[in-house]
């Protein structure tokens, strides 16, 4: 190919962009959807890949759940007919198994769209909880305050660990430790945990 010949090609191309202007934008527009497309669809899959790893190596390599089915909403028949899992269960854990160092029975409220109140500021279909102390053993990072004690769970008194995000929804820019907030419209002290909430 000669340096004539590229020349040429080149005011062909250009001579045919300026004259089918709508064709050349369409096509232009045609790549950059398809290139943006790709890689929103990357980013999103890297995310979700680094948000379940995150979860996954937040239990840590010794950390063990047990629960009476294998995934929540999609249990079997069989998984369905098996009795429930009681305080008994994880007590007779932590009493017959020495090398367990930690049990937390895990609670979850019944069904329901559950709130949360502090001040003026109201959030719905909050995820809820209840555990032990033993729970925060497994790496639980908190970002204000420490988490509820032996001695506050023995006597049921009324503390609450609130995630992250349920932190920056109902106290914007304050720290959370010591606040009385509202939950299902009973009263509790907040401690903040950092993750998600």
């Amino acid at each position: 190919m000669t340096i004539s010949s590229f020349g040429a090609g080149v005011r062909l191309a250009l001579a045919t962009t300026r004259e089918h202007k709508m064709r050349s934008f369409l096509t232009v527009l045609g790549v950059i959807i398809g290139t943006g497309a790709v890689i929103g669809v990357g980013s999103i899959i890297a995310g979700l890949d680094g948000a379940i790893t995150g979860l996954i190596r937040s239990f840590g390599p010794e950390t063990i759940i047990v629960s009476k089915t294998t995934a929540m909403g999609h249990a079997t028949r069989e998984e369905r007919a098996r009795r429930p899992l009681s305080l008994e269960n994880a007590r007779a854990i932590e009493a017959r198994c020495p090398s367990v160092q930690h049990v937390s029975p895990y609670l979850f409220p019944p069904n329901g769209i559950h709130s949360a109140r502090y001040g003026g500021n109201d959030i719905y279909n909050v995820q809820l909880g209840g555990t032990e102390e033993g729970y925060a053993a497994g790496g639980t990072t908190m970002k204000f305050g420490r988490f509820f004690t032996d001695t506050e769970n023995t006597h049921h008194m009324p503390v609450v660990v609130v995630g992250e995000d349920v932190a920056r929804q109902l106290l914007p820019n304050q720290d959370p430790v010591g606040k009385r907030i509202s939950v299902d419209g009973h009263g509790s002290a907040g401690r903040l945990a950092a993750g998600p909430g």
